[in-house]
This record gives C-alpha cells, structure tokens and sequence, in this order.
C-alpha cells in the first residue's frame, strides 16, 4: 500500500483533491456497526466525475509541496539574468510559507483526527488507527506487532527537528560546558534565520537571542 505525506492525507481528507492522488468521496451516509464501517453504496454506480477530481486547467492550482512552489517563485522572479538569488526574500518567503502551512495543519486537526504510535514515529490520518502489524519499536513482539496509537500533535505530522541556534557563524563552534547558553529553533527557522530572514517573536524566547554567551575561558567563573 503506497503511502503519502501526512500533511498531504490530512489535506486530502479535508476536501483537497489531487489528480496524483486520487480519493474515492462517499456520496452516502455510512453505519458502524459493531466497530465495521458498513456502506450501502454501489461501488460499480461510482464514476469519475463523482470524484470530483480536479480538471486539468486547475493542476497548477494545487501543489502538495508549499516550500517548494515558494523557492521556485522566488527563484525565478529575483535576478533571473544575473543568475543570482536573492536569499533574503528567499528566506522571508519560505518562512512566511512554513508558518501559514504550521497554522493550517493545526487548524485542520481540531476537526481532522490524527493517530501516532506511542513507541515508533508511524502517523495515521482518520478516525482511528490502523491495525496493520508493522511496528518494529522496541518490546513489539508483546504487542505482536501492533501500534499503540494515541492522539498525536503538530510536531508528530511535521517533525520540527530541533537544532541549536548559532548566532554568529564567524566564533568557534559551540561548547559543550556553555550549552545551556545557547538556544534551540525547528530547522525551517534556524535555515531562514541564516538567510537573513527575522526572527519571528514567537521563537525568540526559544532561540535565546536574549542572552550574552560567556567566553570559553570564563566557564570557571560562571556560578
């Protein structure tokens, strides 16, 4: 069974529709009967126009990869005879964009379920989770297999993957006995922040820009 990036199914199941992916619509109510999901529908009276999938002049209008479309806007719209790149706008623009699809996803999910095993990184977009036995986390053979799901949040769809914040690329790398000096940031925002994007206020508490790092040989005289 192929599979498809968690914020594409969650987009999908709230009404996108995309040629590459194409998704059955039920046109009839369905029952749950004893924990089945039973249909009175004729699967052979389904067509595809009652898909509703989208026509070929609007493909342009639906990308799956926001990030994408931005840096190829911007790639193309900045300097294009020069060959140059201006990675400011770069930045700002791809920022803008990661922030308004962070704010969409959780938007969706108040009304979208989403499942995430509590001991592998597996995500499940619907009611509830599958019963596929494929989980291969650790003591899996107790649960035969089975994931754990239990309600996942922003961070099981996206992933941030936090990094540390390096406030200036000139000073020597970072150091192990100062860590706690130093602040962390989703790698998105820590890569638009080296481009010369500004730092958004809501992780300016997070990424520490707020503290003066002490020197190397003045870690004897921190308290």
């Amino acid at each position: 069974m192929p599979k498809v990036p968690a914020v594409v199914e969650l987009c999908i199941q709230a009404g996108l529709d995309l040629r590459k992916y194409p998704t059955r619509r039920r046109m009839k109510p369905v029952y749950s009967i004893e924990g089945r999901i039973v249909e009175f529908e004729d699967v052979a009276d389904i067509t595809e126009s009652e898909m509703d999938l989208p026509s070929s002049d609007n493909n342009d209008l639906v990308d799956p990869h926001p990030l994408m479309t931005a840096a190829r806007t911007i790639h193309t719209s900045s300097n294009s005879a020069s060959g140059m790149v201006d990675w400011k706008q770069l930045s700002m623009r791809t920022l803008e964009t990661w922030t308004h699809m962070v704010d969409g996803v959780k938007k969706m999910m108040e009304s979208y379920k989403v499942w995430t095993c509590g001991y592998c990184p597996e995500v499940q977009v619907g009611p509830k989770g599958h019963k596929v036995r494929m989980c291969k986390a650790s003591r899996h053979q107790s649960r035969n297999g089975l994931h754990a799901w239990q309600e996942a949040t922003v961070e099981d769809i996206i992933g941030y993957n936090y990094v540390w914040h390096v406030e200036n690329t000139d000073r020597p790398d970072l150091y192990n006995n100062l860590k706690r000096y130093y602040g962390k940031a989703p790698a998105v925002v820590e890569l638009c922040v080296r481009g010369g994007a500004p730092i958004p206020d809501k992780y300016r508490s997070m990424m520490r820009v707020d503290v003066v790092h002490p020197n190397r040989d003045e870690v004897d005289l921190i308290a």
